[in-house]
């Protein structure tokens, strides 16, 4: 991994060039879904505000886009500040490598950076191992109602994680059902 050079890049700083190289590996890291990334667009939904990157050379070779939001504890609150977290996604040819983790960690530092008290990720059951394995800790029997990149509203009942970055997990709400208002990133 010494050849990786890590990036951390608000959206507004990326031209289209730049975009264009992220497309590429998006489209590569979720190839069932690689039509939502042609003609060099690398969001899915929201844009994110800041993306963390990995570069060998000129090629990125993960990333991992973070925007900061409310999550409402339903159906009484309290909000909770986090930095959400999506578009994770490592070049397959580095999958094993120990990339991901890297990444990981990277998001956690921008994350403490941000001052954001967690991050937060949503993610599918086969890829929850590798989150856990990045120190995320999953929300047993909570469910995220939220407004999916086809702009519908739906209930996730997919792994949603946390991670502490400025406060202790005991501090995160108990609720079981929270709403992630705005597109998903």
């Amino acid at each position: 991994m010494t050849d990786l050079a890590w990036s951390v890049s608000w959206e507004i700083e990326l031209d289209d060039a730049a975009h264009g190289a992220l497309a590429a590996l998006l489209g590569r890291a979720y190839a069932a879904q690689s039509v939502r990334f042609g003609d060099g667009r690398s969001w899915a939904g929201a844009r994110p505000e800041l993306r963390v990157v990995a570069r060998a050379g000129e090629t990125p070779v993960a990333h991992a886009g973070i925007i900061r939001r409310f999550l409402r504890a339903v159906p009484d609150g309290p909000d909770v500040l986090v930095g959400d977290v999506g578009l994770v996604a490592v070049d397959p040819d580095r999958h094993g490598s120990g990339v991901g983790r890297a990444l990981m960690a990277q998001v956690v530092t921008t994350l403490v950076d941000l001052d954001v008290p967690f991050g937060f990720v949503s993610c599918g059951p086969a890829v929850e191992g590798f989150y856990r394995a990045a120190g995320w800790t999953r929300l047993p029997g909570v469910s995220v109602h939220l407004i999916d990149t086809h702009h519908r509203s739906r209930v996730d009942a997919d792994p949603a994680m946390v991670h502490a970055a400025g406060r202790p997990l005991s501090a995160w709400p108990a609720a079981r059902v929270f709403a992630r208002d705005g597109q998903l990133v």
